[in-house]
């Protein structure tokens, strides 16, 4: 079976080249009757909206690309009539994008920071003059209190202030002690100096400054620690910096929206989150079976902006989560064989070898479709007449085991009485054989 194109992108291609590398990889579509199509869409990762209004005011590695939500805005056929839904809305991408283009967008987002963050990046209708009062209170208290502080001990500098150090494990290894009273200051004074309709400004600044500022390289997909460095980091300059670029996006917003919001809510209970919203598109990225826990990427946000105050807390939304696998949400799978959901064995074929070489990752894996299981199940009570929709996923290798997400995940919804319309590959990644990124595209 030879790939198919999009015509309005097939004289950017080179069909030899597509046809030489695309059978090894999509020889299962083939065999299992799918339609597919394999696409060049340039950089479909986080970077591209770093350089985009409001889509760079927070940054999560993980999350994909306003250029992806476009072609899909135009592919599904969206218009301002239709309901879009991002079950797992992580940063925000496709309402963000659906409200600069005048689509309404209402999102699902199980992880309260990226909820909080997403609704935060989605008000736009600031008075500029008020913000830049408000900011020009802050810097002068924050000049006027950080002068007066230099010479106190840390203990005295949070007794003085009424402050406490985030309750994260070895806050000190996350931040350097001078940084840390720095970024505690500045989030006492947004909470202080900030008349109430400018907070969610502030605080969505706030989240972003206190990462940029970590002792942490941000990588991708995860962020990890960076000890020794020699990086000289300013706070304050940090702050304005975000001020100032922010404030630029919001000049040339159109500040009258259709009113898009993220609710933070379990996508794997759609219907109740939603109600009676009825959902006319599906443009999202779910979590992929690859080990990768948003929860336990965000601790240091979740922690700094007093979302949470325990390690527990964080573990309990893992264990929530699609794919969550932090903690305990990884230490109860090592128990009990999990078995594939009723009507789902011969789905999930994985199983027989997976749970040979790993009864861990064979759990892992089952938890992980189980759940995507009980979301399509859910959104198939909120899918309108007409419904279109798109899921972006990766594949995954489990101890030695192929993971072939969009294969296993098109069959769920065949399943749910979906249809399958295609399945579209649109990169490799991470320069190793066999691990892409796709989007299993679906109707009804």
């Amino acid at each position: 079976m030879q790939p198919k194109l999009f015509p309005e992108v097939e004289k950017q291609l080179d069909l030899a080249a597509i046809c030489k590398h695309a059978p090894e990889y999509t020889k299962s579509y083939g065999a299992h009757g799918f339609d597919f199509e394999v696409l060049d869409l340039s950089d479909v990762t986080f970077r591209p909206g770093t350089d985009e209004s409001v889509h760079s005011w927070f940054r999560l590695t993980p999350s994909y690309s306003p250029e992806l939500v476009r072609f899909f805005l135009k592919y599904l056929e969206c218009d301002p009539e239709r309901v879009i839904c991002d079950p797992f809305s992580g940063k925000g991408t496709t309402s963000i994008e659906c409200q600069k283009q005048s689509f309404q967008a209402i999102a699902v987002e199980i992880n309260p920071l990226l909820a909080k963050v997403s609704n935060w990046a989605l008000k736009w209708d600031y008075e500029l003059t008020s913000l830049d009062t408000d900011f020009k209170k802050i810097r002068e208290s924050f000049e006027k209190y950080h002068e007066r502080s230099k010479s106190m001990k840390l203990e005295a500098f949070l007794d003085h202030f009424q402050l406490q150090l985030p309750l994260i494990h070895n806050p000190l290894r996350w931040w350097r002690e001078c940084v840390l009273r720095e970024l505690l200051l500045l989030r006492k004074l947004c909470s202080e100096k900030v008349t109430p309709d400018n907070s969610p400004f502030f605080s969505l600044l706030m989240s972003e400054a206190c990462l940029r500022c970590a002792n942490i390289h941000r990588n991708h997909p995860t962020i990890t620690f960076d000890d020794n460095h020699d990086r000289t980091i300013d706070v304050w300059q940090e702050f304005e910096d975000r001020f100032t670029k922010m404030r630029s996006d919001l000049k040339m917003l159109d500040k009258h929206s259709n009113g898009c919001f993220v609710i933070e809510g379990d996508s794997t209970r759609l219907s109740q989150t939603l109600g009676e919203t009825e959902v006319h598109r599906v443009i999202t990225s779910p979590p992929y079976p690859n080990r990768f826990s948003y929860i336990h990427q965000t601790r240091p946000q979740l922690f700094f902006m007093e979302l949470i105050e325990t390690a527990k807390e964080a573990t309990e939304i893992d264990l929530a989560a699609i794919g969550g696998t932090w903690g305990r949400a990884t230490s109860v799978l090592e128990k009990e064989f999990i078995p594939p959901n009723p009507g789902t064995e011969g789905i999930l074929d994985y199983v027989p070898e997976l749970r040979k070489n790993s009864l861990l990752m064979c759990n892992y894996a089952t938890k992980y479709f189980n759940m995507m299981h009980a979301h399509i199940r859910e959104l198939k009570k909120t899918a309108a007449k007409g419904f279109k929709g798109v899921y972006v996923v990766g594949n995954s290798r489990l101890s030695g085991v192929e993971i072939v997400t969009e294969v296993i995940l098109s069959k769920l919804f065949v399943l749910e009485g979906f249809n399958l319309d295609k399945i579209v590959v649109f990169r490799k990644r991470g320069g190793k054989k066999k691990l892409y990124e796709t989007g299993v595209c679906v109707s009804l």
